[in-house]
């Protein structure tokens, strides 16, 4: 029962990363509320987990960045363009945090078939984006478009009044947080084996 209410939690906080980013580039009244609910909970969440964490200082270390997303830096800045950048910072740092423990649990062959699909989903989206009502001059500027979603939440949806095409791109930025999660686990595991190929030759000495 524990792990479908844990689940129910984290496809919950990461429906409402996808309704934020929806909402991002547009303004309208409802893009404060969304982000301060999303902070909200985030924030409520952190502070229960350090508080039952046994070692505080270990899970700090390990979770740098999540203290840099819960303080509302966005409040003491007026410029729109630089709240959204933080924003876009916290938003990313929520997804990464609740779709990792999901990425260690998948084995070598799910991961390859991830990474091996990913590149073809979206060529196919961008040849769709392409056809779709959107100012793009060529396919290959749809293209584009759709891998500097993958990589960051790019300001394109603010040139983008498409909702379908919106929808797409944000799904393009969730896969894009995936692969860098697969990633960040490949380098610490590798960097992992590194360490203890230097720490077993100190022992035998």
């Amino acid at each position: 029962m524990q792990g479908i209410l844990k689940v129910t939690y984290d496809m919950f906080m990461i429906c409402l990363v996808i309704l934020t980013i929806l909402t991002l580039w547009t303004d309208n009244q409802v893009n404060s509320p969304i982000n301060w609910l999303v902070w909200l909970i985030f924030f409520i969440d952190f502070i229960v987990r350090i508080l039952t964490v046994e070692d505080k200082w270990t899970f700090i270390k390990k979770n740098p960045f999540l203290i840099i997303a819960i303080i509302p830096f966005d409040q003491f800045f007026q410029l729109a363009r630089f709240v959204r950048i933080i924003y876009l910072f916290r938003i990313k740092t929520i997804t990464k945090y609740y779709i990792q423990p999901y990425l260690q649990k998948m084995n070598l062959y799910t991961k390859i078939a991830i990474i091996t699909l990913i590149p073809i989903s979206l060529i196919i989206e961008s040849l769709l984006i392409w056809q779709m009502d959107n100012d793009f001059h060529s396919w290959i500027d749809a293209l584009i478009i759709v891998f500097q979603h993958l990589f960051f939440f790019a300001n394109s949806l603010q040139s983008v009044d498409h909702f379908p095409t919106i929808v797409c791109l944000t799904i393009t930025s969730i896969l894009g947080v995936i692969i860098q999660g697969l990633a960040l686990q490949w380098v610490f595991n590798k960097l992992d084996v590194i360490y203890k190929g230097f720490k077993v030759p100190d022992q035998e000495k």
